[in-house]
């Protein structure tokens, strides 16, 4: 069976990015595995603090894929879920060779060129860094516009 991973972070492009890739899904008769990657907090912030910020991100994420696993489900799609912790270019391409995916769908923030070369791009590293086509999906206007 094939397999599509789809990166989610709870934002407007995250939800384009679910909403394609379970289209696509559909029409194929693919399996979705939804990821959230997160970076670690720091250790430097102290026990206390340390654990009540990981405590407040992994609920985040739980509740971004439970979401996300719940609409597939009323689509009548295979889904499941996973939280992955590191630089998001990095564990998104590692887990989608590891899993042997077909496709990688995600959304898009929108920041626009300039903000995108300031900050870095993570739409725009894991398709220069993918061994897989990426969709990369936006969320404009009320209405989903797609690039790949």
């Amino acid at each position: 069976m094939r397999e599509f991973l789809v990166a989610i972070d709870g934002s407007a492009g995250s939800d384009a990015a679910v909403d394609e890739a379970l289209a696509l899904a559909r029409e194929s008769g693919a399996h979705v595995t939804f990821a959230f990657v997160r970076r670690p907090p720091s250790s430097l912030l102290g026990y206390p603090y340390y654990e009540r910020l990981l405590r407040s991100e992994l609920a985040a994420a739980r509740e971004a894929l439970d979401a996300a696993m719940r609409k597939a489900g009323l689509a009548g799609i295979e889904s499941d879920g996973a939280v992955l912790e590191g630089d998001a270019i990095d564990e998104l391409v590692s887990f989608a060779d590891n899993r042997g995916v077909a496709l990688i769908v995600m959304g898009s923030r929108g920041r626009g060129a300039f903000a995108g070369a300031l900050l870095g791009s993570v739409s725009t590293g894991v398709v220069q860094h993918a061994n897989v086509p990426v969709l990369v999906a936006k969320e404009c206007s009320g209405r989903q516009l797609v690039a790949v």
